[in-house]
């Protein structure tokens, strides 16, 4: 009997680890593969740097395509940004939210579950993506949506050369890099 229930709970673990481990694989599966990774405290301050370059300080309503742990979307609030967070790994998500929450940022900072692709972009002053260099490419027809003199910061990756987009500003270096773009 002791051998049955050693087995029964080791099944049961296994279980609940893939179970958790899901929507981290899942995005691996799809044709363009984002993998989560945080940001890091100088791509943070990147981030804020090119929003003050973009913007001359004016705040306004910024999105984050694939939001992740929603660091991008909760720091840019405190800054006094609307800011949107899509994400599709749904963990993430309610992690974000609980986060936004727990720091006072409810009204200021929301997330959804959604694909970036099928986001309206079309009331978002500013776009910011930490994408994968495979996904840029796809992205600039979806950027499209922007309204003309919208700001996209690219992080990591830099969009590739493109007409409807003009390279304005690049701050930091490697993957801590954030271009600022301006739309035509």
């Amino acid at each position: 009997n002791t051998g049955l229930v050693i087995a029964g709970v080791a099944g049961a673990t296994a279980l609940v680890i893939s179970a958790a481990a899901v929507p981290f694989v899942a995005p691996a599966l799809r044709r363009v593969c984002i993998p989560y990774v945080p940001a890091t405290t100088e791509q943070l301050a990147n981030v804020s740097r090119a929003l003050n370059l973009a913007t001359k300080n004016s705040k306004g309503t910024l999105i984050d395509l694939g939001s992740g742990d929603g660091r991008v979307v909760l720091q840019c609030a405190k800054e006094g940004y609307k800011s949107t967070g899509v994400e599709l790994n749904s963990i993430l998500v309610a992690y974000s939210k609980y986060r936004s929450i727990k720091e006072g940022l409810g009204k200021e900072a929301r997330f959804m579950r959604k694909n970036i692709f099928k986001t309206d972009l079309s009331p978002y002053e500013i776009a910011v993506i930490f994408g994968a260099e495979s996904l840029m490419g796809d992205l600039v027809p979806k950027l499209s949506e922007m309204r003309s003199n919208t700001n996209l910061l690219a992080c990591r990756f830099p969009l590739p050369e493109n007409d409807a987009w003009k390279l304005e500003h690049q701050i930091g270096e490697g993957i801590d890099a954030v271009w600022v773009y301006k739309r035509n």
